[in-house]
Order: structure tokens, then C-alpha cells, then sequence
């Protein structure tokens, strides 16, 4: 246990990324259901619309949380330094809280804007744990 302890920031920032992804699940059900929208269907791609924003960052959420796992877990079992792999961790929610909000609330250009940047540092992060773990196991 004490080895995976050693982790924890980085487990708990996965959990809170997780809880922030049912979160969002919930409050997109809720506009879908508000709007009249049949169980499993899409807003219209329209950025002007709070409903398809939201919807946008829950699917991309639910999209990176699989990866996101898959680095984090490979980086635990090679053993790759935890002071890196807790670092990073904070730094991919940061990065993913960024995103949401900046998606939400449509802060900035569609494009290159600060969702652009956060989407992009965030997938930064899991690129490098990735290698981390796969230098690690060489």
C-alpha cells in the first residue's frame, strides 16, 4: 500500500477528473431532458448553444478519461518517479478544469483560444507520462 501511496495526488487528481466527468454527465442529461431531446441524441453543432458546449466537454471528457488511466497505471506499475507522475496529474486536471470551464461558458476563439491551449497541455501531459512509463519498462 505504501507504493501506491506514494501516488496519491496523482490518483486523486484521476478521481477528481472522474467526479468531474459524472458531474458533467448529469448536468448534460439534465439539458437534454430540459430541451426535449430523445435519450441518446446530439445538440446541433452550434457553439452558440450552452447545450452543445456542454455536451462537448462531457464527450471529450468521457474520451480522454481511458488514456489518461492507461498512462497513470502504467506510469504506477514501471514505477516512474512519483514526484513527476503527482506533478503531472495535477497539472492534466488543472488543464482538463480549464477546458470544461472555457467550453462551458465559451471563453475565448473556437480555435487557438484558451480551450485550444488547455486541450493541447493537457494532452501534452499524457503523451509524456506515456513515455515516462514506456522509458521506465526498457
Amino acid at each position: 500500500m505504501e507504493f501506491v501511496a506514494s501516488y496519491s495526488w496523482a490518483l486523486i487528481a484521476l478521481l477528481v477528473f472522474v467526479l468531474i466527468t459524472l458531474l458533467q454527465s448529469a448536468l448534460v442529461g439534465a439539458k437534454k431532458a430540459e430541451a426535449k431531446l430523445p435519450a441518446g441524441s446530439q445538440p446541433g453543432s452550434d457553439y452558440g448553444d450552452a447545450l452543445y458546449r456542454f455536451n462537448r466537454s462531457h464527450q471529450n471528457a468521457v474520451e480522454n478519461a481511458s488514456l489518461i488511466t492507461i498512462a497513470l497505471v502504467a506510469c504506477i506499475l514501471a514505477g516512474v518517479s512519483p514526484w513527476w507522475v503527482n506533478l503531472l496529474m495535477v497539472l492534466f486536471l488543472v488543464f482538463r478544469l480549464i477546458h470544461s470551464i472555457t467550453l462551458a461558458q465559451n471563453i475565448g476563439a473556437e480555435v487557438r483560444g484558451p480551450r485550444t491551449f488547455a486541450y493541447v497541455a493537457s494532452w501534452a501531459v499524457n503523451v509524456v507520462l506515456a513515455i515516462m512509463a514506456i522509458v521506465a519498462l526498457l
